[in-house]
């Protein structure tokens, strides 16, 4: 690009003047020799506020972390004092109230005056918190989110490294039937629901830890600096109680509870992710222990845990090995103590440790989802093998068979079809189904599952509520939903004889269900006494170890084949003729 012989000063002033970046050039004693427009404009007042001479200007020069600028730091005296500026970014704060600015400065000296230009970056740093924002914190809550709390985590790691003696602990909250609000009250009373708990949070901890959203409905608090470990329990059961007071949404109360796991540290980890896989083995903990609220980590915890991951990664392997297994439980006329049917019990023959009982792994599969395949697999043999049993043996032809179904596979699509499917491959009659449901189910879907069981029902197959009794708003969901018997839980049975207040429960359901119409089978039938008594009560069915264990399919086929010789040995009666 050719250049004018002759330069012209005021070419040069005047693409000077037309930068859109702020130049200002003083003489080495400061004074103002040149300033464009955009310098005017940024610097209202004049150059004294970067270093320069004149009157106090109407801004103030600050660092980025918006402190005061020294004489010797303000840009414009650290040029004259021959310090060359790159991009230095520091902040203008205009007005009173005060307008803040981002600028990167950059300035040198040049031939006897010094030259520093202003560049206004305060969009791309908007843009950037922006980015950082998004990056590290939950934009529903406005609390760091999982990626920054593990960074907050590390950190205090390297701390505890040079001072072992130093307390700290880690408290993850999950808050339980979120789901279910979520689903009943909507989306939008959900995200309320987790701000108001977020700022519940923040309030209980205040300057003394770091809350964060971890993602869901989980939340976790990192503590340091600790006088004791009891004040973390003490914390813990706060917050506990603080989850517990109504929540008030969209004009309405909501309530909700918590687990709370708490590991203290750090000095045991090398990674952040451990104390976190920690403190969720003690909130898992309370999943079979609700009653706790909270639960302190120790080792034999990872010891549960990693019990715990095996045992669900042997399980899916489990489904494609066929090492399930079903047992089936008589159920009895209560009158006669002949059988009528079965309850079909899942076990499972693990290749190290032997039959496992439902106890040792239904858990497992609930929280990974390996329930929905586990329970097809449960329903469809239990009608192949019932199917066997009946062309084996006639006098089979009558008996239904009982199977539970999961809360999960009622969220599965085209539920009804995969039922229909099932009992049309296996050539089962639908009217010797029977589906079983713990009232967990109805509070989970209680609205979406009407349609759905009047359809099965619409199929022949009968409706049962497992476990009656023990859920929430038993009464209410017998009027709702469309049932056909209540399985009285054993919980009911025990003891009855001598518990006057267990004898008046019992002797309620089975009024009840006369009144509903429905049948009643009686679980955990176990002495003599508990079947007089349920005699004595009418209650139609039974079930429990006085009449039988849970029993593989070769007892069973043993049992059917000594009934059908004893049937066979009687002898025949002649009537005259």
């Amino acid at each position: 690009m050719s250049q004018p012989s002759c330069p012209n000063a005021e070419m040069y002033l005047a693409v000077l003047s037309a930068l859109p970046d702020a130049v200002v050039v003083v003489d080495l004693g400061g004074a103002l020799l040149f300033c464009n427009a955009a310098a005017e404009a940024l610097l209202p007042g004049g150059i004294a506020g970067l270093g320069g001479s004149g009157i106090s200007p109407d801004y103030q020069v600050l660092d980025p972390q918006q402190r005061p600028l020294a004489a010797s730091e303000l840009p414009l005296n650290r040029v004259l004092a021959g310090q060359r500026l790159h991009n230095k970014e520091l902040i203008l704060a205009v007005g009173q109230p005060s307008q803040t600015y981002w600028v990167a400065c950059s300035g040198r000296l040049c031939s006897g005056m010094a030259m520093l230009t202003l560049r206004d970056i305060s969009a791309a740093k908007q843009q950037e918190a922006s980015l950082v924002q998004q990056a590290f914190y939950d934009p529903l809550t406005g609390l760091p989110n999982r990626h920054s709390f593990i960074d907050c985590l590390d950190q205090a790691l390297v701390c505890a490294q040079s001072d072992p003696q130093r307390v700290m602990a880690l408290l993850v909250i999950d808050l339980e039937r979120f789901k279910l609000i979520n689903d009943n009250l909507g989306h939008q009373v959900g995200d309320e629901m987790l701000v108001e708990l977020g700022a519940r949070l923040q309030s209980l901890v205040g300057s003394q830890g770091t809350v964060a959203r971890l993602g869901g409905d989980e939340f976790a608090i990192f503590l340091d600096n600790l006088t004791t470990q009891a004040s973390v329990i003490d914390l813990a059961e706060t917050i506990h109680a603080a989850v517990q007071q109504p929540f008030l949404l969209q004009q309405q109360q909501v309530y909700a509870n918590a687990s709370i796991g708490v590991a203290f540290g750090a000095e045991a980890y090398q990674s952040a992710f451990d104390w976190l896989r920690d403190a969720d083995a003690a909130m898992d903990q309370i999943k079979a222990y609700p009653h706790l609220g909270w639960q302190v980590f120790d080792s034999s915890l990872r010891v549960q845990q990693d019990l715990r991951l095996q045992t669900e990664v042997d399980l899916r392997q489990a489904l494609d090995r066929g090492e399930l297994r079903l047992h089936y439980q008589p159920i009895v006329t209560i009158s006669n103590e002949e059988i009528c049917g079965f309850e079909a019990l899942v076990r499972w023959q693990h290749p190290t440790r032997g039959l496992l009982m439902p106890g040792e792994f239904i858990h497992i599969a609930e929280a990974s989802g390996l329930i929905i395949p586990l329970g097809w697999w449960v329903l469809t043999e239990a009608c192949r093998q019932m199917q066997v049993w009946t062309e084996q043996h006639p006098a089979m032809a009558e008996f239904t068979v009982s199977v539970n179904m999961s809360s999960k596979q009622f969220s599965q699509p085209h539920i009804v079809e995969k039922i229909q499917k099932i009992l049309s491959d296996t050539g089962f009659v639908a009217n010797r189904l029977k589906i079983e449901l713990t009232e967990g189910v109805l509070i989970d879907h209680s609205d979406s599952i009407i349609a759905t069981l009047q359809q099965i029902k619409a199929l022949g197959i009968k409706l049962l509520v497992d476990d009656f009794g023990t859920g929430y708003s038993s009464l209410s969901y017998l009027h709702r939903f469309p049932f056909d018997c209540l399985k009285i839980d054993r919980s009911f049975i025990e003891n009855a004889d001598q518990d006057f207040e267990k004898l008046e429960i019992l002797q309620s359901v089975v009024r009840l269900a006369w009144n509903l119409g429905l049948d009643v089978v009686a679980e955990g039938v176990e002495t003599p006494r508990h079947h007089a008594q349920l005699k004595a009560l009418r209650c139609e069915l039974g079930q429990g170890y006085l009449f039988s264990r849970p029993l593989a399919p070769a007892a069973v086929e043993a049992m059917m084949a000594e009934k059908t010789t004893h049937l066979s040995d009687l002898p025949t009666v002649t009537r005259p003729t």
